[in-house]
């Protein structure tokens, strides 16, 4: 397989990923799919956090590593906020664009000691 084509679709799919998770908790925030207590609702005597949303957030940190640049923005505007995830988005592509050309050159040198 091209190294090339395959490092581009590990892009995409680093993209994708990034994008995904960028709306996902942008939407979290807008209608609380998990029904996470707020001002008006207080929690019950023992809360804990739903085991998915819990799972969410580590699986964002696992995938999409250079999240923790937007650690630099949290007390900031929405506008710096929303540069900084630009930015993840750009370098999350970039490190699985790496990650697929190093699969595919292990690949092809594997492919090409199979046929010796």
């Amino acid at each position: 397989m091209n190294t090339v084509k395959l490092a581009r679709r590990f892009a995409l799919v680093g993209f994708l990923v990034s994008i995904s998770f960028f709306f996902f908790w942008y939407l979290d925030d807008k209608f609380n799919f998990f029904h996470l207590p707020t001002v008006e609702t207080p929690p019950p005597g023992n809360y804990g956090e739903p085991y998915l949303r819990a799972l969410l957030e580590k699986l964002n940190f696992v995938v999409c590593p250079p999240l923790l640049i937007t650690f630099l923005g949290m007390d900031s505007g929405s506008s710096v906020n929303l540069v900084l995830d630009a930015i993840v988005v750009v370098l999350n592509t970039a490190l699985y664009f790496v990650l697929g050309l190093l699969c595919g050159t292990v690949w092809n040198r594997a492919a090409r000691l199979r046929v010796k």
